[in-house]
């Protein structure tokens, strides 16, 4: 139950901090994806039913603030979030590439997904690609890292908590 708590407070204060203070330090208009990295990172350490409720949390949130159908950030969050743990469950969660490279790849599939349901009527792909998926996917994945770092802190405070009150019964 604490651990449904902690993730749920930190998804809604990664929203908060996404849609207010990260807004004023975009770089050429680009804000990092943040909630990206707290579902890869989730995901990761927690395996794929965990990361894709993550997701569809983090997602379901930017969907009811920001979009005119409810859905979309809620399934593609969600289908991150479990294709991300699901693989990668046995790996050794200290290393830092993993996390790198899955938001990386994270982050393109969800932009190229998000283009093609969004903007495939339009036909400028490369212009997106060019002003918004390869900016917004650098920056992110420079933040993945201590993202990760604070969220790897927060799971094993959650497991020495969780185990101390399993060894009880």
């Amino acid at each position: 139950m604490l651990r449904a708590v902690v993730i749920g407070s930190v998804i809604y204060g990664n929203f908060l901090l996404q849609t207010t203070l990260l807004r004023h330090i975009a770089i050429l208009g680009v804000v990092p994806m943040t909630a990206m990295l707290v579902v890869v990172s989730y995901a990761i350490l927690r395996g794929d039913v965990e990361g894709a409720i993550a997701g569809f949390c983090a997602g379901l949130l930017q969907d009811v603030f920001f979009m005119e159908y409810i859905g979309l950030y809620a399934l593609l969050f969600a289908v991150t979030g479990f294709i991300c743990g699901k693989p990668f469950r046995d790996f050794f969660t200290d290393s830092f590439i993993l996390p790198v490279t899955l938001t990386l790849f994270a982050m393109i599939g969800y932009e190229v997904v998000f283009y093609f349901i969004n903007f495939t009527m339009r036909g400028r792909l490369m212009d997106y690609f060019r002003y918004i998926i390869l900016p917004e996917t650098i920056y992110t994945m420079l933040l993945a890292i201590p993202v990760y770092r604070l969220m790897f802190a927060l799971n094993k405070r959650l497991e020495r908590h969780e185990k101390k009150y399993r060894s009880i019964f």
